[in-house]
């Protein structure tokens, strides 16, 4: 019955024009980003390492596929929050504002798989929008650029040789679908209080904006909330540009935000089912 449901949800998804703006706009930065490093981004990276070539002496093509993948990964995961919470956030309050919810509910379908359908696939449409991403990152990259080292400035300097990158990325891209997972999941919580898309949107983004600002500001009292705010954990991902990786970390973040994602569905059916519908 359920992979019904969510076939069906699915099936409705990909019909509505809505769907496609996630993997439209995800393309035309990409392809923007690598267009621009392609014809800029050797004075960006001499700008870069001006004060550094006093030090070291660099060999070899530093502008190459992994060099542009991770600045793509650093400017975009500003932009995707706001197209996960697009779909997410209409999942149940597009249902009431279109008023189908009555007639959804007539059918031998509880709240409790109706909700969990609908939560599954706004959360399996999240992972194809990272997924779609790295692609583009990777696959793309790789037309306009060759493959090669990579350098990391973070907190430290580091340099990954070709045969250490791959693997970084596809764990930074899979941290990133779960760090993804959270916004979505706060979006259809949104959407289940909301009879109004834009409003799920926008109360979402507020939250997103909010605990950011708190979770990077570094002063005494917000040091204790911060570790309580989902957005502490969301640039997780960078935690795999490390070296060695700090796995303790990696799996501390991963669970915290796996907490989230569960909490946030609970608090969405409990919502739900005592939600009188009237449309």
């Amino acid at each position: 019955m359920m992979h019904r449901l969510i076939k069906l949800e699915f099936s409705k998804l990909f019909r509505r024009g809505l769907t496609y703006i996630g993997f439209g706009a995800i393309l035309l930065i990409v392809l923007i980003i690598h267009a621009g490093m392609y014809a800029e981004g050797r004075k960006l990276l001499d700008l870069l390492m001006k004060n550094l070539s006093d030090v070291f002496v660099f060999q070899g093509d530093l502008i190459n596929v992994y060099t542009v993948s991770y600045i793509i990964l650093n400017s975009l995961w500003i932009h995707i929050p706001i197209l996960v919470a697009i779909v997410s956030g209409d999942m149940l309050s597009g249902e009431a504002g279109r008023g189908t919810f009555r007639l959804l509910l007539t059918r031998p379908v509880s709240r409790l798989g109706l909700v969990t359908a609908k939560y599954i696939t706004a959360q399996i449409y999240t992972a194809m929008l990272v997924i779609f991403l790295m692609l583009l990152s990777l696959g793309v990259g790789r037309i306009f650029y060759p493959t090669g080292d990579m350098i990391v400035l973070i907190n430290t300097i580091n340099i990954f040789g070709q045969t250490d990158v791959l693997w970084r990325f596809l764990a930074a891209f899979a941290y990133g679908i779960i760090s993804m997972w959270v916004v979505s999941g706060l979006a259809f919580l949104f959407s289940g209080l909301s009879s109004s898309s834009l409003s799920s949107v926008l109360s979402t983004m507020a939250v997103i904006i909010v605990f950011t600002i708190i979770s990077n500001f570094s002063l005494g009292i917000f040091e204790v909330i911060k570790p309580f705010l989902f957005t502490t954990y969301l640039n997780g991902w960078m935690l795999f540009f490390d070296d060695p990786v700090n796995w303790e970390k990696v799996i501390s973040y991963a669970a915290i935000m796996i907490f989230h994602i569960t909490a946030f569905f609970i608090a969405t059916l409990v919502i739900f089912r005592k939600k009188d519908i009237t449309t």
